[in-house]
């Protein structure tokens, strides 16, 4: 079981979170009003080094591999949006606004041919939304969430100047016979950061340092009214 403070994502997955679930079509839900919505205050802070795996980006015969060695991601607000389902199940969404800054790696396979470049990124402030269908229930060491449908990937919004060289490399490739790339497409590529969600199936822990009093009993109530 894994440990986390935020419902639903790893830390890894927070530069997350932070993580657009899959509505749980067919599944029968409960009407609108029975919602909940809850914010785990603790949780608004700034977080380190949460792991550096970003998603490759690849244009024509071009690999670009990611990742971020060092970085920090200020949370400013979230909220979870729970909905129960008729299986037992509940709709998740959950929304947080953050910024962060890093360093930036990117390993380059050109045919073959190999290089790193280094760059400083920027997480301008946004606001991203990870909707899922989850378990979630009381366990020995606090509440257990188990993410049962999720996207494979989360993207963020970054400012870095490798997307402007590799947009000139790429223009420069396209001179050369038989090379065929998108270059503007390899530029908006690299202004976006595709984060991996975590395995579905994997049971998540939610630290009891993460809620207040009144978080944690709404939660008991929640679990109470709708537990299956």
């Amino acid at each position: 079981m894994r440990r986390l403070c935020l419902p639903g994502l790893r830390p890894s997955a927070l530069l997350v979170l932070v993580l657009a679930l899959l509505p749980g079509a067919g599944l029968g839900a409960q009407p609108a009003s029975t919602t909940e919505t809850f914010v785990f205050t603790p949780c608004n802070r700034t977080y380190q080094q949460l792991g550096g795996d970003l998603a490759p980006v690849t244009q024509g015969a071009m690999t670009i591999d990611l990742t971020s060695p060092r970085h920090e991601l200020r949370l400013f607000d979230h909220r979870l949006e729970m909905t129960p389902l008729a299986d037992g199940s509940h709709r998740a969404r959950f929304v947080a606004e953050f910024a962060g800054d890093g360093d930036l790696v990117a390993d380059v396979d050109l045919g073959g041919m190999t290089s790193r470049l280094e760059d400083r990124v920027v997480l301008p402030r946004q606001e991203t939304t990870v909707d899922a269908r989850v378990r979630l229930g009381h366990g020995d060491q606090g509440y257990e969430i188990t993410p049962l449908e999720l996207p494979e990937t989360v993207e963020l919004r970054i400012q870095s100047q490798l997307a402007g060289r590799f947009a000139s490399l790429c223009d420069t490739l396209t001179l050369v016979p038989g090379m065929v790339a998108d270059c503007g497409a390899l530029r908006a590529a690299l202004s976006r950061a595709r984060v991996p969600m975590p395995e579905l199936g994997e049971t998540y822990l939610l630290p009891a340092e993460c809620l207040d009093d009144d978080v944690r009993l709404k939660l008991d109530l929640y679990l109470d009214r709708w537990a299956r």
